[in-house]
């Protein structure tokens, strides 16, 4: 759970960062880190640790964009609740032992906290809207290259087998996301192999020239 300090102070410093287009070849301005108003100093990062941070940063911000999309968002919800978890990475750069791990949960975090404010049936028709419109829901390079999934497993998954999907598309293992979204591995794979099932299924009805390429749930090709 983030308090409602931690919350506002990345809220405050994510606000840097709103706006910034992610194409290659261009280069970020990475967040500085700032003393929070706190009665307990908290050092600077060195040079060392600050260039470790901005590799981190390029690296995973557009990973952790698509993360965010997988759970319902929209781009430019994503990239904001992916901006704003880093910003708190930077301020934990010292303790957090997985980062990659640790910013997904606080991506997440983010999207869910402002998604509640937003009408529900407003959301709901602003996705089927946007469905429609190709043009509207175009996503920017190098997203662009996963719209196809992003948009398969939105319209065909819900809920916990949409999150699984997400952690396991980004590398994770069932046992590391089963400690991630505080299950059992067992209910993780579970989950895992209902969605695969289903998407395959799914593939075979809309898509069979490649259901044929990628075989079955299985791995087996037909």
């Amino acid at each position: 759970m983030w308090g409602r300090k931690e919350a506002r102070r990345s809220e405050d410093e994510g606000a840097e960062l709103h706006g910034q287009e992610v194409t290659p070849g261009e280069a970020l301005e990475f967040p500085q880190q700032k003393r929070r108003p706190s009665h307990t100093p908290v050092q600077p990062l060195t040079a060392v640790e600050q260039e470790r941070y901005d590799q981190f940063y390029r690296s995973e911000f557009t990973s952790l964009t698509r993360h965010v999309i997988f759970l319902g968002a929209t781009v430019e919800e994503a990239k904001d609740a992916a901006q704003s978890s880093l910003v708190d990475l930077l301020m934990n750069w010292r303790t957090v032992r997985s980062p990659r791990a640790w910013c997904r949960k606080a991506a997440a975090h983010h999207f869910m906290r402002n998604d509640i404010r937003i009408n529900r049936s407003l959301a709901s028709a602003r996705r089927s809207l946007t469905s429609d419109e190709a043009e509207a829901y175009s996503l920017s390079s190098p997203l662009e290259d996963w719209e196809f999934v992003i948009t398969f497993v939105e319209t065909h998954l819900t809920g916990v087998q949409r999150q699984v999907i997400a952690w396991h598309i980004d590398g994770f293992e069932p046992q590391e996301i089963a400690v991630q979204l505080r299950m059992t591995p067992a209910t993780v794979r579970s989950n895992l192999r209902h969605a695969r099932k289903k998407l395959a299924s799914v593939l075979v009805t809309d898509h069979p020239e490649l259901a044929k390429s990628m075989g079955d749930a299985e791995g087996k090709r037909k």
